[in-house]
């Protein structure tokens, strides 16, 4: 039996928590989660290889995306926890990711969809080289492994080129911006310290992640509009939850610290099943989430500050319960929609 796509991606989602706790090691503990986001990075481009050959499949459309964020999840969320990059950069980030998914929803059956940019697909290469290189410079600031890996990378991309251009006459718009951000990260890594590379490379994250984002509003807030204001409410309400939980991360009890990963990456999961549900015509569960349960946790930490209780166990119990609610919506919508996974595509 030939091994597919979706079984390579599945795979990725089912090893991603292992780089998530090296994080939080030593320096020999951060190389090895390095090694392994690097091999798991490889198998997004292998996926892809096999889709194209063999054809994607409604699975596949579902599970690559959801795979993408949920590195971003582990990697970018230890990396604010650990004070590696601030809030303002990697916050903005995943209402960005957050907001695109909710808008793709919001597409109705024989609506035209709102189509992947080229951008967007550099986005996910550059957010998933991006938190290596941050990571690897903050493991060594004398910054000579994250200056001889860009150097190698640029080389290897740079023969590439000319391959291509001595054969055809010329070099895919790809190839270029490669070459572009290379150079950059680069010269970022020569010429400044350690701290500061990794603020330009989260700066230079947040531009391409943001850059991309206004692309897909710009494509779809007209279309948006016209359905009046509940659909608009009903879109930020989705958000809610686990952008609040991002949020509160540097208030919530070190125990708690581990949940908001775990939120977030459970939220990019129901919002694509969730989105997947809406293209095939069947019930949107979500409905019941943001008008409910998103108002109800909110009141809940709110009235546990007017209460006294803190601001420390007020985010824990916020944290709880999301998690806990999320993961049972999860559970629901995986049971009502099973049909959808119920075609084989697994192994196609």
């Amino acid at each position: 039996m030939r091994i597919t796509a979706n079984q390579i991606t599945s795979l990725r989602i089912v090893l991603l928590p292992l780089p998530l706790f090296l994080i939080y090691g030593g320096p020999l503990s951060r190389l090895m989660a390095i090694l392994i986001l690097a091999v798991l990075g490889l198998t997004d481009y292998l996926d892809g290889v096999l889709a194209r050959k063999y054809g994607v499949t409604s699975l596949g459309r579902l599970l690559d995306p959801i795979a993408d964020k949920i590195f971003i999840a582990v990697t970018l969320v230890p990396l604010a926890d650990l004070f590696i990059l601030p809030m303002w950069i990697v916050w903005p980030i995943f209402f960005r990711e957050f907001l695109v998914t909710e808008m793709r929803r919001f597409m109705t059956p024989g609506q035209k969809g709102l189509r992947v940019t080229e951008l967007a697909k550099i986005k996910t290469t550059v957010q998933m080289t991006g938190v290596g290189l941050i990571l690897l410079t903050n493991t060594f600031p004398d910054r000579l492994p994250t200056i001889f890996f860009l150097a190698g990378l640029f080389l290897a991309t740079l023969f590439l080129s000319v391959a291509i251009f001595s054969k055809s006459g010329e070099i895919t718009s790809r190839l270029k911006s490669a070459l572009l951000l290379e150079g950059i990260g680069l010269t970022i890594a020569v010429a400044l310290p350690a701290r500061q590379v990794e603020l330009a490379y989260g700066i230079l994250l947040l531009l391409i992640t943001l850059a991309s984002g206004a692309q897909y509003v710009l494509a779809s807030m007209p279309g948006l509009l016209k359905k009046g204001l509940w659909p608009v409410v009903d879109l930020f309400l989705s958000l809610l939850n686990p952008l609040f939980a991002l949020l509160v991360l540097p208030v919530a009890p070190p125990p708690a610290h581990l949940l908001v990963v775990l939120i977030l990456a459970v939220e990019f999961a129901v919002q694509g099943i969730d989105m997947w549900a809406v293209q095939e015509g069947r019930p949107d569960l979500s409905l019941y989430k943001k008008r409910f349960f998103a108002p109800f946790l909110l009141l809940l930490f709110g009235a546990m500050l007017v209460s006294g209780a803190g601001l420390g166990a007020a985010t824990a119990t916020f944290l709880v319960f999301c998690s806990f609610g999320s993961l049972l919506y999860l559970f629901v919508d995986v049971w009502i929609h099973r049909s959808l996974f119920a075609k084989g595509d697994f192994f196609r």
